[in-house]
């Protein structure tokens, strides 16, 4: 399974962007049936961040989207009407699970993305990183009993390992770290990946679901 992500950095006039971004997965939904994701930047992101994820289970399913959306008159609409708020974007990325998937197509308004990323460093191998990545995901889940996805980009920048782990609401999340917290091997176990890491790179930050 593919993860397409787009982020983007909005003037931070929120009330405007939402309803854009809205519109644009509806748009999206009827024409494709994708399951599409609109999200908000919170905690570890620079004010006024939004992105958008697709789930696909192949690139042929990709590459028959966007040929349907290519002649939407309406979608280029509303991008237009978006970037009259955008101040910078990212290259498209997209990612290929290696463990878990897609959280459906009906993740609930609110719900929290809790997302680990880093580069990869240049001499490192991905299966070592892949096997801590697994070891790491699968510590935090019997720890907490939550599963996380892992997943590493296959375009857009290469060498980028990003792990996700969805929440009902900010309780969740702080149940979660407190149970994390209280296991001795959580530490080790994370600090241990930054050997796989370019410096500086490792980055913690939640994503809150709002269209």
């Amino acid at each position: 399974m593919l993860l397409m992500y787009r982020m983007f950095v909005t003037n931070g006039d929120m009330v405007s962007v939402l309803p854009i971004m809205q519109e644009i997965v509806s748009i999206v939904r009827e024409v494709t049936g994708v399951p599409i994701h609109a999200w908000s930047g919170s905690n570890g992101y620079v004010a006024g961040t939004a992105a958008i994820s697709i789930a696909y289970n192949s690139l042929a399913e990709r590459s028959e989207a966007m040929a349907k959306l290519g002649s939407s008159k309406s979608l280029w609409a509303a991008n237009q009407q978006l970037r009259k708020f955008t101040l910078n974007s990212d290259a498209d990325v997209i990612y290929q699970y290696v463990r878990g998937g897609s959280l459906g197509p009906n993740i609930p308004l609110g719900t929290i993305v809790a997302e680990v990323q880093l580069q990869l460093a240049q001499g490192d191998d991905w299966l070592s990183t892949f096997k801590w990545a697994n070891e790491f995901a699968t510590l935090c889940k019997e720890t907490t009993g939550v599963e996380t996805s892992v997943m590493h980009s296959i375009f857009g920048v290469l060498g980028a390992l990003r792990m996700l782990t969805g929440f009902n609401d900010a309780n969740a999340v702080d149940k979660h770290r407190l149970a994390l917290d209280g296991n001795p091997e959580y530490l080790a176990k994370f600090y241990e990946g930054t050997k796989y890491a370019v410096t500086g790179s490792v980055t913690q930050r939640h994503l809150v679901k709002i269209a």
